[in-house]
């Protein structure tokens, strides 16, 4: 678990929306965020509290999208999440689940983070190009919570510091993210990052102005704004980067679930539905199967082997195939299938042909079975189920709520 975290707001990880659950040995929100010392740590928290909530983030979506099998170490609450080959281990996710509860909280405590942030740089002094980073960062990873969490759950809420939050629907999250993206872009577009913001708060290796424009195509094609999805992919230079790191004293959540706990594995099935010679495969996946639960064959990932390993926010394959799709979706396949050949010659694999590719349905199929080893262990796997039709193919359609949310919250969906 990633635990550099500052004690903003007082914050538990695992309460319900109000995240209202006070630590009497952590500063007040008072104390911390009133200085401009406080604002920038509190904004180096946030990243710390971003990165602490990948780990369910990837983890529980590659289980239902059937990305990832369980192995033996794994707990009885983790294997909830998978769909297994015997129908009898398929148990229903239970709303006591306490990893539901912590892929829930954990977005929650950085949407916390965000607000605590935003309203600390209007109450402090800051330098301007630091206020326009900070300012930025924080509404760029609330956005990004708030899509990961409207692509889990049917509804979300968006003010979870209200006194009685309200619920809205998956369309309505996209947009509000989109918005914060915008607003995060204006920021930066009205005053440029400082320097000190750049060196003293800002992660080394995160490309805030180009995470900006990644996460506004990935959100705007999963929200079906083609155009602009299109739009800001072409923005991002094709030299841009940006990750998430780590360290050995700071590690990665994700190497801790998958190398270090042993938890979880790549479903063998992504080796022999792979076509011949993809050079991805060899990256990724090893090739001696390893004991796994419930009769799925597991193979070992070749990622995250050590704790001090990057965690990619945006990659340009995945940008290629934005692009992609969304000219396919406007049923412009000349334009998808280029597209979709720079991912396979990449790849090692020989393009394809507008023969092979002559419909709109061949051409998305293409792009999917594409976005499934260019994109593992993203998180996007069973986002891409859902938008391509294919739910049946995941374990669930959507989570259920927590307990402890349905129990703090009377307006939970579902609660009677």
């Amino acid at each position: 678990m990633r635990l550099r975290i500052l004690p903003v707001a007082a914050a538990a990880l695992l309460a319900g929306c109000a995240l209202d659950v006070s630590n009497p040995n952590a500063a007040t929100e008072e104390a911390v965020l009133t200085s401009a010392a406080g604002a920038r740590a509190a904004a180096v928290g946030l990243q710390g509290r971003f990165g602490n909530a990948l780990e369910h983030a990837i983890w529980v979506p590659g289980l239902i999208a059937n990305e990832l099998g369980t192995l033996t170490n794994s707990q009885s609450q983790q294997r909830e999440f998978q769909r297994f080959p015997t129908t009898s281990l398929n148990t229903p996710i239970q709303t006591v689940n306490a990893d539901l509860l912590a892929f829930w909280s954990r977005q929650y405590a950085v949407v916390r983070a965000a607000d605590d942030v935003l309203g600390a740089a209007d109450r402090v002094t800051l330098a301007p190009g630091t206020k326009s980073g900070i300012t930025a960062l924080a509404r760029t990873l609330k956005a990004a919570s708030f899509w990961t969490l409207a692509e889990a759950w049917q509804q979300i809420v968006l003010e979870p510091a209200a006194e009685s939050p309200t619920f809205v629907d998956r369309a309505a999250a996209l947009a509000r993210a989109l918005e914060l993206l915008a607003q995060a872009r204006a920021d930066l577009a009205a005053q440029a990052p400082s320097t000190e913001f750049t060196s003293q708060v800002l992660l080394p290796g995160f490309d805030l102005p180009n995470t900006i424009r990644a996460y506004q195509a990935r959100v705007a094609l999963a929200a079906g704004q083609y155009e602009q999805a299109l739009t800001f992919a072409n923005e991002v230079p094709t030299t841009a980067t940006s990750e998430y790191r780590f360290s050995t004293v700071d590690p990665n959540p994700v190497w801790a679930t998958f190398t270090s706990n042993r938890y979880f594995s790549a479903l063998a099935t992504l080796r022999t539905t792979a076509e011949a010679g993809d050079a991805r495969v060899a990256r990724l996946l090893g090739t001696t199967a390893i004991d796994s639960l419930g009769g799925a064959r597991t193979l070992p990932l070749l990622v995250y082997r050590n704790p001090g390993d990057a965690y990619p926010l945006f990659t340009q394959d995945e940008l290629t195939l934005v692009r992609a799709e969304a000219h396919a979706r406007l049923n412009r396949l000349p334009q998808a299938i280029v597209e979709v050949n720079r991912v396979r010659t990449a790849a090692g694999l020989p393009a394809r042909t507008a023969a092979e590719l002559s419909t709109q349905q061949a051409v998305l199929d293409e792009i999917l079975r594409q976005r499934r080893l260019s994109l593992l262990l993203t998180g996007q796997a069973w986002a891409d189920l859902r938008r391509f039709g294919r739910t049946a193919e995941a374990r669930v359609a959507w989570l259920p709520y927590p307990e402890q949310e349905r129990a703090s919250n009377p307006g939970t969906p579902g609660n009677p």
